[in-house]
């Protein structure tokens, strides 16, 4: 009989064994497809603008390349500073948009244009391939053909310069070009520059290197990148997609704020101010508002809205936030109903008032359930779209749901950029659920109501 115990007892444990690393694996693998799309969405961020719609489509982008150009005008008479000067600049915009455009499949990152004088560096310029693009997409080439008699029009290649950035010294007190380069692109570029976009100066080196961290430079002019898409807001024109982001910290902020004071009042009234039958009523009225499909109700609130002057302004995007949402008011009345009601009846017989005791023993014992709701409100909000999507029409205004709808509808964005600022707008909810992730599981267990 004990050696029929024993049996049973190892046979259980090795079940028991065997249903945890099952559990474990299975755990994984679901992780595994569920973080998929975000991997997925930041490696195609990091990727050039043909790799990306490579097929099959790789799960990791290939190596960033740094190309450098030095082209030598040596024995070149020029009748000034500012001729040579000219002459450098428009070789400068032929190599980087011939480059960036012929080559466009061999993952050039960022290409380094050199100007040598008698052994001496008078000019350089450094463009990252992302820039470039965007001056293609909608700066200066916008619409354009990429050929060397369009980019050289008029004062398109001077503009094109400024955008870029450029250094230039008569006297040569320049860096040099980096030495001992690999030569991989050497006979691609000599061929393209001879050929397509013929120089003024000659093409003495070309260099390249791998540097994998302008894959994440990118991640820059995607920032920039609706300054460029709306030129004539001069408020995106400045700060780019921080815009959108400042505008979502203010909505985010005034819900996080109203809601969480808002509720907690209407939670003490209920549970501490009314009678018993009268709470029951006006919970109902709250938790039969969440019942209320917003659907049914967008048009008559729009026109509401628009009535009161709360359209395409910040009001119409704070003002719903001051309705006091059904499931937190219930949370806080749930808590609030926990508290021993000894601590009321002896702040009362000091002559406390209502406002003392809501602030001075609800508030601060409710921390959890403030975190709670803080955190809920950010998350649910930072995704809405809807609504702000239908009070705004002045670009300046949009979240960040509505501008990267919008953006993603522009004919010019790439998937790439559109990959680069969904990732920028999905990471803070990632990073605060992880940073909070401790206070959260303890706001639910805290959070508990009785039945």
């Amino acid at each position: 009989m004990q050696q029929t115990g024993k049996k049973n007892k190892n046979r259980w444990r090795r079940s028991e064994s065997f249903l945890k690393i099952v559990a474990a694996v299975v755990s994984l693998l679901f992780a595994a497809l569920m973080l998929y799309p975000l991997i997925f969405a930041i490696s195609s961020s990091m990727k050039d603008n043909a790799k990306i719609y490579e097929v099959p489509p790789k799960l990791l982008p290939d190596a960033a390349n740094s190309v450098s150009l030095v082209l030598d005008y040596t024995g070149m008479e020029f009748d000034s500073e500012e001729q040579m000067k000219d002459a450098m600049m428009k070789d400068n915009v032929l190599a980087m948009f011939g480059v960036n455009y012929k080559l466009s499949d061999q993952s050039i990152m960022e290409i380094q244009v050199y100007g040598m004088k008698d052994g001496k560096t008078v000019f350089h310029s450094r463009a990252h391939q992302m820039k470039l693009q965007m001056e293609r997409d909608y700066g200066v080439y916008k619409s354009t053909a990429i050929k060397k008699e369009v980019l050289l029009h008029g004062d398109r290649y001077l503009r094109a310069n400024e955008s870029i950035g450029y250094e230039f010294d008569a006297s040569g007190g320049l860096k040099l070009p980096e030495q001992g380069l690999s030569d991989h692109f050497l006979e691609p570029v000599s061929s393209l520059l001879s050929e397509k976009y013929s120089t003024s100066g000659t093409l003495v080196s070309v260099g390249d290197q791998v540097k994998n961290l302008l894959n994440l430079e990118s991640f820059k002019y995607y920032l920039e990148m609706p300054g460029y898409i709306y030129p004539n807001n001069e408020r995106i024109a400045h700060m780019g997609f921080m815009t959108f982001v400042i505008n979502s910290v203010i909505v985010i902020g005034f819900a996080m704020a109203a809601q969480v004071i808002l509720c907690s009042i209407c939670a003490f009234v209920i549970s501490r101010q009314l009678s018993e039958r009268a709470a029951k009523l006006v919970l109902l009225f709250f938790l039969g508002g969440m019942m209320i499909p917003f659907a049914s109700i967008m048009l008559p609130q729009l026109i509401m809205y628009r009535e009161m002057g709360a359209y395409n302004n910040y009001a119409a995007l704070l003002l719903p936030f001051l309705y006091p949402y059904g499931f937190y008011v219930y949370l806080y009345k749930g808590f609030f109903d926990q508290i021993p009601g000894s601590y009321f009846e002896a702040a009362s017989l000091d002559g406390a008032g209502s406002l003392y005791l809501y602030s001075k023993i609800c508030m601060p014992l409710s921390k959890p359930i403030i975190s709670l709701i803080a955190l809920q409100t950010f998350i649910g909000n930072w995704n809405d779209f809807f609504w702000a999507w239908l009070v705004t029409e002045d670009q300046s205004l949009w979240t960040l749901n509505v501008a990267l709808y919008n953006i993603s509808n522009n004919a010019g964005t790439k998937q790439n950029a559109l990959m680069g600022l969904s990732v920028v707008t999905v990471l803070p909810v990632i990073i605060l659920s992880i940073l909070f992730s401790k206070q959260l599981k303890q706001s639910i267990v805290a959070s508990g109501v009785k039945g």
